[in-house]
């Protein structure tokens, strides 16, 4: 609220700075399209006197939009009247009819600068705007400003609990995702760890299942190079983390079997009578 009242104070405190100087500007901006407009007139060629002419007609808008604010009623209508014939200067293609219009566009500037100072004298304010329309519109203008500006800080302010909002709900899924995460790294933790213990002990019960099957054979007279021995269970760390462990349970499950069943293979042409 009080950045509101800031602003609206700077803009009220425009609006008095505007209204103390309009006489000052109004003559500034006549000073300029007069001298603008002699030297289109002082020309001695078509392309200068229309390059001065498009310059005075700037300075004319802005004499004829300040007389008008500070109540100069006849000097807006000589200003608009130098704004025609300047068009009608640029129009021309021939020095001597460009000429013509500069010369009439001067004129109403000389004119101006009188008719601005003789306003301002007569008012006899200070500078104060003589219109009470146009302190109407001032005021106006100023509540307008002011409304606006509170919409938009209301819309910034709505925008702003928006993305706070947005923010909340976002930092909320990333600490649910980091929670998930974690949940997911400790499990795989515990299940890697329980993957090398079975590893280990199953290693161990197939390395013996396999001693087991190699000294039955030499129990029945057997030569030892007779039995297939399955070394392809020896796996890797590596091996581990890259499978579940269900997948490492079948894995040396279905070892198990394969060493049994090759086992049962060589004993099963067996003649006790041999």
């Amino acid at each position: 609220m009080k950045k509101h009242l800031s602003i609206l104070f700077l803009l009220c405190f425009v609006f008095s700075i505007n209204a103390q100087d309009v006489y000052e500007d109004a003559l500034t901006a006549a000073s300029y399209a007069y001298s603008h407009s002699k030297k289109a007139h002082a020309a001695n060629n078509v392309f200068h006197t229309q390059e001065y002419a498009d310059k005075a007609i700037v300075a004319f808008e802005k004499v004829e939009s300040l007389s008008k604010l500070c109540g100069c009623t006849t000097a807006n209508e000589k200003a608009y009247e130098a704004i025609d014939d300047l068009q009608s200067a640029l129009d021309e293609d021939t020095f001597e009819r460009s000429r013509f219009y500069v010369k009439r566009a001067k004129e109403n500037g000389e004119q101006i600068l009188s008719l601005i100072t003789e306003c301002e004298a007569n008012n006899g304010n200070g500078g104060a705007l003589a219109s009470t329309d146009e302190m109407q519109y001032e005021n106006e203008a100023i509540a307008n400003a002011a409304e606006e500006i509170n919409k938009q800080q209301l819309a910034l302010e709505e925008k702003q609990k928006q993305l706070e909002a947005q923010q909340v709900k976002l930092n909320q899924q990333i600490a649910l995702q980091e929670k998930k995460q974690k949940e997911f790294e400790a499990e795989r933790s515990r299940e890697l760890e329980e993957q090398r213990t079975i590893k280990s002990k199953a290693e161990l019960a197939l390395q013996n299942l396999e001693s087991a099957l190699l000294q039955f054979n030499v129990v029945f007279n057997k030569d030892e190079s007779e039995v297939e021995l399955q070394n392809d269970y020896l796996r890797s760390k590596n091996d581990l983390e890259n499978e579940s462990l269900n997948e490492t349970k079948n894995f040396y499950v279905n070892r198990a079997k394969e060493l049994t069943k090759s086992a049962m293979k060589q004993f099963a042409n067996y003649n006790e009578d041999e």
